[in-house]
């Protein structure tokens, strides 16, 4: 390989691992440098057996591709293999499958042959107890092994170090995300659009889990009623389309509500090229009251006026109130006339709707 190829290579490796390229960007260049006729680039969840990312570079047929994630990644022959590789490892379909292993399946005849791909080989990029991770390149004709191995050995660090690299800059990401999105009562997840969750931050997970109308099985957000999980894939289809995003109440029990925001999530959270949706996710408790103080310093009311807003979100009426502060309604009313003057309102549920803001 000449110097020019190499680093043509190892400036795309770089960029695709401080996030300012993607994995088709590199297999493009792969594929030019050793000649292959198209690559893939595909990661695994070990924990929850799900395919993560299948990116695709060369091949004209986007049919095949979601073939291949649809049913062929079950039987591919490569992967047990690649199972007992290391990172920087080579997994050769010429060397270590038989020639009847390998062309006597359905893998081979169903989606190799009318590819006219003869050989596979695939460079492991990660192989720890959460991923496994590879780049395949696939030719027509077959060839020698040792000469492509010893052609791309001078890239193969270079390439393990951009998806480490990738992965640390991701979670960087996840880092930053999770300090403006997670508090008390907001967390957020990462989703797949067929509802397979990439990531979620620990609020939340504790809310789905509090909640119980949703639930995170085996690696995907689950319903628990079929009502629940046609709302959902309905929305997480419309952002998919490019409509706006999608705003979802649940009931969570007496006095919660479980709140879904979906939006196509930025692309420098998607580690593995794929179109994800980012959900906010917020517990509503009609038990959690705006605070006095606050109440007091957001709209310049008095103690005795944000006490009675304060009750008011409770859901308590003028009445309750009187009875509560031993005070008469003409009292209450009173107050009820300033407190609108100095938030705005002209209707006691505004005024609830604005406390509501607070808590």
């Amino acid at each position: 390989m000449d110097s020019r190829a190499q680093q043509q290579v190892s400036e795309v490796a770089q960029a695709l691992g401080s996030n300012t390229a993607e994995w088709k960007d590199l297999l493009a260049v792969w594929c030019k440098v050793i000649g292959a006729d198209f690559a893939t680039f595909q990661v695994w969840d070990k924990v929850e057996g799900q395919l993560l990312g299948h990116v695709t570079a060369g091949l004209c047929q986007p049919a095949l591709q979601q073939a291949y994630i649809d049913h062929f990644q079950a039987i591919d022959p490569l992967l047990p293999i690649g199972l007992q590789r290391k990172a920087g490892a080579w997994v050769d379909s010429a060397v270590d499958l038989s020639e009847r292993a390998w062309r006597s399946g359905a893998y081979y005849a169903e989606l190799l042959r009318p590819l006219r791909v003869e050989q596979t080989i695939a460079l492991c990029l990660c192989n720890d107890a959460r991923y496994i991770a590879s780049m395949s390149l696939h030719r027509s004709k077959e060839a020698d092994a040792a000469v492509c191995k010893q052609t791309l050995a001078p890239l193969c660090p270079v390439v393990v170090d951009a998806f480490e690299q990738r992965m640390q800059q991701t979670n960087a990401e996840y880092g930053k995300l999770d300090a403006v999105l997670s508090s008390e009562h907001e967390g957020w997840l990462l989703i797949a659009p067929e509802l397979q969750v990439r990531h979620a931050s620990a609020t939340a997970a504790q809310f789905l889990v509090e909640a119980q109308v949703l639930q995170l099985h085996g690696g995907c957000l689950q319903a628990r009623h079929a009502a629940v999980a046609q709302r959902l894939q309905r929305a997480a289809q419309a952002v998919r389309r490019g409509q706006p995003p999608q705003t979802l109440h649940f009931s969570a029990g007496w006095g919660r509500v479980l709140q879904l925001r979906l939006r196509l999530a930025p692309r420098h959270l998607a580690a593995f090229g794929e179109a994800l949706l980012l959900v906010r996710v917020k517990l509503r408790d009609a038990k959690t009251l705006p605070d006095v103080t606050t109440l007091r310093e957001v709209y310049a009311l008095t103690q005795a006026q944000a006490r009675l807003v304060r009750e008011l979100a409770a859901g308590h009426t003028l009445n309750d109130c009187a009875l509560l502060f031993s005070v008469s309604r003409n009292t209450l009313r009173n107050q009820m006339a300033d407190i609108f003057v100095k938030m705005g309102c002209s209707r006691q549920a505004d005024v609830v709707r604005l406390a509501g803001l607070l808590t």
